[in-house]
């Protein structure tokens, strides 16, 4: 169907968006082995949780250590969401596959964070990107 291939096309451009930004960092070793290792890993299992979040990751031969990037759509995009919201924040993450420590902590820990209102509003509302760091100095 229709609803479906624009959905996947939506979906394409968000992750090849991600992971230009997370080749800007300098870690990644070849950044079309990259989009298609996200955008395979995202068709096998969608990782939008709900509550207008997605956490599109990785681990892939990639990159050379943890790498993370943070996207925002104010409108929202369809990305297939359990609670089928529109996505607002996403952040992608990439890791070599020997590295899991990090790679969950910081998983683990947004997601958690972004249950508060006031957090997943800093995100949403952030002007400069000295902001989205501020917010996630509180990841730890």
């Amino acid at each position: 169907p229709a609803g479906r291939q624009n959905l996947s096309r939506i979906r394409e451009g968000v992750i090849a968006e991600l992971c230009e930004l997370l080749s800007a960092t300098g870690k990644v070793a070849n950044p079309n082995r990259l989009f298609r290792d996200l955008y395979n890993r995202e068709k096998r299992a969608v990782t939008a949780v709900g509550e207008g979040v997605a956490f599109p990751h990785v681990r892939t031969l990639q990159v050379k250590s943890f790498v993370m990037a943070f996207g925002r759509s104010l409108e929202g995009l369809p990305f297939d969401a359990p609670d089928e919201e529109p996505v607002r924040l996403f952040f992608a993450m990439a890791a070599p596959p020997y590295e899991d420590r990090t790679y969950l902590k910081v998983y683990r820990s947004l997601a958690t964070l972004l249950t508060v209102p006031e957090h997943y509003e800093q995100f949403l509302m952030a002007s400069e990107p000295s902001e989205i760091l501020r917010a996630l100095e509180l990841v730890g």
